[in-house]
């Protein structure tokens, strides 16, 4: 207790030293701002700690029933503390830039550039006032980020940057990653709505100079994704937001859409080894297992998800439902059904709140080894926070995963519950 009230106490006098910091929620508005001539350079810091309560239960299996790996305890204690760094910089009239950098995460501990990209709201830089009638609600973004798949990356944890997500952890199925990529996002305000289209090779780190050829996949495919959405404040106390976005690959070697951040999970060492426990609290559905602890990658993807915010006074509703189908060389699928639901009460001006957030997959897939049935995950979480200021914030999480009918679990089964404390700064 006395290294988690340190933590808490650190936070409180950081705080009052920090600089207000807007965070913008779903996708930006239009940068509609005068350029001065100048290039303008800005910085974003983010800082984050942890500490983590937590136990699990959870045996390897090999394919005649022989438990290969066990759970080992988890140390209750202080994990590694996360940061990012970012520079925003607008270049000329309606063209912005940003580069991101994770100085610490959980999956790369040494200093490791996220991505960067541009956002273009005009192009005056080719011609003042070129295709002026179609940029007036346009924006097209280029470069290695996160997509805009869905509108959970709006309200996750991306790294140290945790303000935006009232909880501590993210969905276990969690439909983000960065790519290289380029979108297009048409705003049509008359009624409230947008549609956004995209391309991406959806890989964080594209080296491959020469297609690599796996049973008849490839390293080197595109994959091609949208969203439509509505989103209309009512009034002061009303907001309704409700969107759907589509991804599709083919033909692939490397899926990264579920297994795509950079920085790992937030939670470190359960389900895993020293070299895959940052990713282990996930579940990745475009994988399936047909031998021994071996995921074998599905090359075919259709994923569809639907995303509704409803914000009523102080009361928030947001839930998620996705359906995704995983399809091998061998033309047999895996199809997961995925739900999300979470209800947040904010008090004192949104100085402090309540979260409570319930998530459930399933998939369907007939080959996979010690088959037990279609496997099933289900995550409860619990949570309160604290903005000590705008940016300063305290949280405290309950967490409990249970997954049933696992062909890589004895018995199919694995569980991990516990608490977590997170202090952040962002100025």
């Amino acid at each position: 207790m006395k290294k988690i009230a340190i933590v808490l106490l650190s936070t409180v006098v950081c705080g009052t030293l920090a600089s207000a910091k807007i965070v913008q929620q779903f996708e930006p508005e239009k940068d509609t701002s005068a350029f001065s001539g100048k290039p303008e350079v800005s910085f974003a810091v983010d800082l984050s700690f942890y500490y983590q309560g937590l136990s699990q239960d959870w045996q390897g299996t090999t394919t005649n029933g022989t438990t290969y790996t066990t759970n080992s305890g988890i140390e209750e204690a202080l994990i590694l503390p996360t940061a990012n760094f970012d520079i925003y910089g607008k270049i000329m009239s309606g063209f912005n830039v940003k580069l991101q950098t994770m100085l610490a995460s959980h999956h790369h501990n040494e200093t490791y550039v996220k991505g960067g990209y541009a956002t273009i709201d005009n192009l005056d830089f080719i011609a003042p006032g070129f295709l002026s009638d179609v940029m007036r609600n346009t924006t097209i973004k280029i470069g290695v980020n996160d997509i805009n798949y869905g509108d959970d990356q709006y309200r996750r944890t991306d790294n140290a940057n945790v303000m935006r997500n009232p909880f501590i952890n993210n969905l276990a199925v969690d439909g983000y990653t960065q790519g290289t990529h380029i979108e297009v996002l048409y705003r049509i305000p008359a009624i409230s709505s947008f549609a956004m289209v995209g391309i991406t090779n959806g890989q964080a780190n594209p080296q491959d100079t020469t297609i690599v050829e796996t049973s008849s996949t490839s390293s080197n495919r595109y994959a091609l994704y949208g969203k439509l959405g509505f989103d209309h404040e009512f009034s002061d106390d009303l907001r309704f937001r409700i969107s759907e976005s589509v991804y599709y690959i083919e033909g692939v070697n490397r899926v990264d859409l579920y297994n795509g951040d950079k920085a790992g999970n937030v939670i470190r060492n359960v389900y895993g080894t020293a070299n895959t426990d940052v990713f282990s609290s996930g579940w990745q559905p475009t994988s399936v297992y047909t031998s021994v602890g071996t995921a074998t990658i599905t090359p075919d993807v259709l994923a569809a998800k639907t995303n509704l915010f409803l914000k009523y006074k102080d009361t928030e509703f947001y839930a998620m439902y996705e359906v995704i189908n995983a399809e091998d060389i061998n033309g047999k699928s895996a199809d997961t059904k995925h739900y999300a639901v979470d209800l947040v009460q904010r008090f004192y001006n949104d100085k402090f709140w309540l979260a409570a957030r319930y998530e459930n997959a399933v998939q369907e897939y007939q080959d996979a080894f010690n088959d037990f049935g279609d496997a099933e995950l289900t995550q409860w979480q619990l949570a309160a926070g604290w903005f000590l200021s705008k940016n300063a914030v305290a949280k405290i999480e309950y967490i409990d995963q249970e997954r049933e009918k696992f062909s890589i679990y004895r018995n199919g089964n694995a569980s991990f519950n516990g608490f977590m404390v997170n202090a952040a700064l962002s100025f």
